[in-house]
């Protein structure tokens, strides 16, 4: 008779081989070495990078959603810098005509009379326009051009002269520029008198006038005008 052998494990051998089993594994999985750039966002876990896993600075703004980024507040208004080289340059104005409304003729006097000045608020004293002073933010040139229209209301025929300059006030007054002189007879009409300048400025600022003079008292001022313009240098 053939004997048959009973080859059923023990519980005791299955527990053993199921930890044999686990512990091989875990050997085996803990020496498998994962090939470079291998793991991307599909290996990656919901939630699995954490702030401590990122290092601190090693982010840009780029790695970010636009939306994800929020502004900041304004800064205050930066100081208007200088108009560049071939620039429009910052310009100054004036106009006046006494003679508008209830105005007279102004005597030109036999001292240099202020004519027309950047100083001279628009809608006083027959002023027209005027932009105020201007100011310079750093060395610059300063160029005026003025015209003063002149009278002389004498009734001989004989001619007067008349001077007009131009006067630039900072911290000091002085005159920009040379005389020019005009012999205007009488009766004349109104004869414009044209007179420019241009001098070397630092920062600051600036009030230009026109003035002009006359020994003879029949001379009058009745109309003019006066640009000024301020340019880096």
């Amino acid at each position: 008779m053939r004997r048959v052998l009973n080859c059923r494990p023990s519980p005791a051998m299955v527990v053993a081989c199921i930890a044999l089993i686990v512990a091989l594994g875990g050997t085996g999985y803990a020496a498998i070495k994962l090939p470079r750039n291998s793991v991307g966002n599909k290996q990656l876990r919901a939630s699995a990078v954490t702030s401590g896993k990122v290092r601190n600075g090693s982010l840009t703004a780029k790695d970010f959603q636009a939306s994800a980024l929020k502004r900041g507040p304004r800064g205050p208004q930066g100081r208007k810098g200088d108009s560049a080289p071939g620039g429009i340059p910052r310009v100054g104005f004036a106009s006046r005509d006494p003679v508008v409304g209830a105005g007279a003729p102004i005597p030109v006097g036999g001292t240099p009379v202020d004519l027309v000045a950047l100083s001279g608020a628009a809608g006083s004293a027959g002023y027209g326009a005027s932009s105020g002073a201007v100011v310079a933010s750093g060395p610059s040139r300063l160029i005026a051009n003025g015209q003063a229209v002149i009278l002389n209301s004498a009734a001989g025929p004989a001619s007067s002269n008349v001077s007009c300059r131009i006067v630039v006030i900072g911290s000091e007054t002085r005159v920009a520029g040379t005389y020019v002189n005009a012999a205007i007879p009488a009766p004349s009409g109104y004869v414009p008198v044209a007179v420019s300048a241009g001098t070397d400025i630092e920062a600051g600022s600036y009030d230009v006038r026109l003035q002009c003079y006359s020994g003879e008292p029949a001379m009058q001022f009745h109309r003019g005008n006066l640009t000024v313009s301020i340019a880096p240098r």
